[in-house]
């Protein structure tokens, strides 16, 4: 029987979102995925026969998204990797508290390796930019906030040829850049990027 536990992480997101505070979800730009939005998401990456998947969750909240994907391979929708290694950032220790209890279930079922990693990925993801690229797989639905010109962030992605405004378009920027070549990325972007002087530098990033 296919292994689910979107349904679960689910539960737990209807559960714990209405007692986080306004102003924290506000200052963490925090929008927590619904599981029929998550088996979507999961749903766009084309079919793949590689042996092992590195898949990367940046803002992985209580783990719809990475859910979403395992519960696919588990039921063998056109993944037919041997062996998968998970990272999943959460700067939150709420939600991370959340987050590890739900892949805490899965490697009995699959063969998964995974961390939870508390630490703020912006900052991780910068450091890791020289090193040798090793994510197959990344799926997110990055925070939503914007980054003040004078912020420890914006010297931080400047300081890896990262010019932008809102901490969405720096956590694709920076999950591309931490990218395999061939890899895949699907996230929630919103289409502001696509037009304006704003992400011009953004999407010069991306395309490049």
């Amino acid at each position: 029987m296919p292994i689910q536990l979107l349904d679960h992480a689910d539960s737990i997101r209807r559960t714990v979102a209405p007692g986080i505070a306004l102003k924290r979800k506000s200052a963490l730009g925090q929008f927590m995925t619904p599981a029929p939005v998550a088996r979507f998401m999961a749903s766009l990456f084309p079919p793949s026969a590689l042996p092992t998947c590195s898949l990367l969750d940046a803002g992985a909240g209580v783990g719809a998204l990475t859910c979403a994907f395992l519960d696919r391979w588990s039921a063998d929708a056109g993944f037919s990797f041997r062996n998968a290694q998970i990272d999943a950032y959460e700067i939150d220790s709420t939600l991370r508290t959340h987050l590890d209890q739900t892949l805490a279930s899965y490697p009995v079922r699959l063969p998964i390796k995974y961390r939870v990693l508390p630490d703020d990925f912006i900052e991780a993801a910068a450091m890791q930019s020289l090193a040798p690229r090793r994510y197959t797989h990344v799926i997110s639905n990055p925070p939503y906030k914007k980054i003040n010109s004078l912020s420890s962030h914006r010297f931080i992605l400047r300081q890896v040829g990262i010019e932008t405004v809102n901490l969405y378009s720096a956590f694709v920027a920076l999950a591309l850049a931490l990218m395999r070549p061939g890899g895949q990325l699907v996230a929630i972007i919103p289409r502001s990027f696509c037009n304006g002087p704003y992400y011009r530098l953004f999407r010069e990033f991306m395309l490049n």
